[in-house]
């Protein structure tokens, strides 16, 4: 499973810069369409340059949690992106038409700041047109940051 760089994974993805919180990935060989597949996984390396930890917290930067779930719903579209499921034969998934549809289950069990490293891991639970849906966790180091019980994308073909 190669490592997709961050220049690879911008050419594949419609969120961009300053939006994007994916530094690398790895993404399955067998593709999204089998559940019993491997993770994928990537990496974020908080800077303390991200424009919204100015406000939070004030003197007191704070990655927000909000963004920790985003950052796992972006490789969901990454992963979508790149391993169209089996179904579409020859079909390509519309980067224009992949939206975040849900999460259930959000724990967040540390607070993360500027110079940690974000390592996400995301498991396939299932996928049908047009809906594919997630479990994730996000570690520092050997800590558990986030968990989301189930994070569902909807996206449809071109």
């Amino acid at each position: 499973m190669p490592v997709l760089t961050a220049s690879q994974i911008r050419a594949l993805m419609p969120i961009q810069p300053p939006f994007l919180f994916l530094d690398e990935a790895v993404l399955p060989a067998t593709g999204i369409s089998v559940p019993s597949s491997p993770p994928a996984t990537a990496r974020y390396r908080i800077t303390g340059d991200e424009f919204f930890l100015r406000g939070h917290f004030r003197d007191n930067p704070v990655f927000p949690a909000s963004i920790m779930v985003e950052a796992l719903g972006q490789l969901g579209v990454l992963w979508l992106l790149a391993s169209p499921p089996a179904p579409a034969a020859g079909r390509s998934i519309d980067p224009a038409t992949i939206w975040f549809a849900s999460s259930e289950g959000v724990r967040c069990h540390r607070i993360c700041r500027p110079d940690d490293e974000l390592a996400l891991t995301l498991r396939l639970l299932r996928v049908r047109h047009p809906l594919a849906t997630f479990t994730g966790t996000i570690r520092v180091g050997t800590e558990k940051t986030a968990t989301v019980e189930e994070l569902t994308l909807t996206f449809d073909y071109k």
